[in-house]
């Protein structure tokens, strides 16, 4: 069969045509069709798989086989996570790869869930994330956050992480996350952390809270401004 090669390599670039057929061949034949972000084998039933090609806006080659990775749809919806093409399957997806995921597929369900619900930090991986499950949903935190609210009481049979979870790991991590959740924290992982240094409970545990805060601190400043004023003019 005679093609076109520019025509060809748009297609093979965007999925389909028959050099695609023959990459998503040997690419599955690599990964023994399993899903490589959450390890569904493909061959326990006629769910279809699919390869996603790691590297966009470029055209993968026979040389190129590392860019192109296996997974089951709902994985895959969840690496196109803006693309409405995808639908809804990313909902089937577990939240969290699993531990050997190759980095390019190594993300949470969504994007979203890349950021901690209490602390409000970026988390560099899903590895460093763990999340929280009460009758209202599902809460992404990191996992210093994890440990402070298994020290404040929570139950650790309601979380979850990548992996097997060791909630013992987790608590003593409690020190790396702040005492008091963000200012936009999700309500149900809004507890405070119990103070453990003496700093901490000076901070925390005495009237000093009251101007040691942004709230307290921006009133501060604005009696410091009005004082100033009087005394100057």
């Amino acid at each position: 069969m005679s093609l076109d090669p520019r025509a060809e390599r748009r297609r093979t670039r965007d999925g389909e045509g028959p050099r695609w057929q023959l990459l998503r061949e040997e690419a599955l034949e690599r990964d023994d069709h399993v899903c490589q972000r959450c390890g569904y084998d493909g061959r326990d039933d006629d769910r279809r798989l699919e390869v996603h090609h790691a590297v966009p806006f470029s055209t993968p080659s026979m040389n190129d086989l590392e860019e192109l990775v296996t997974l089951c749809g709902p994985c895959h919806a969840t690496l196109h996570d803006d693309d409405p093409a995808y639908g809804d399957r990313k909902s089937e997806a577990p939240l969290f790869p699993e531990p050997d995921a190759p980095p390019a597929v190594a993300t949470m369900r969504s994007n979203r869930q890349h950021v901690c619900q209490r602390c409000q930090r970026l988390a560099d991986s899903a590895s460093e994330l763990a999340a929280y499950t009460d009758d209202d949903g599902e809460y992404v935190v990191c996992k210093p956050c994890a440990g402070a609210l298994l020290s404040a009481g929570y139950d650790a049979n309601r979380f979850e992480t990548s992996g097997d979870l060791d909630a013992a790991a987790l608590t003593d991590r409690a020190d790396e996350a702040p005492v008091r959740p963000a200012l936009l924290a999700s309500g149900p992982v809004r507890a405070t952390r119990p103070p453990r240094t003496t700093v901490e409970r000076v901070v925390y545990d005495t009237p000093l809270r009251y101007a040691i805060n942004p709230f307290g601190m921006v009133l501060l400043f604005s009696l410091a401004g009005i004082l100033l004023a009087f005394l100057l003019f």
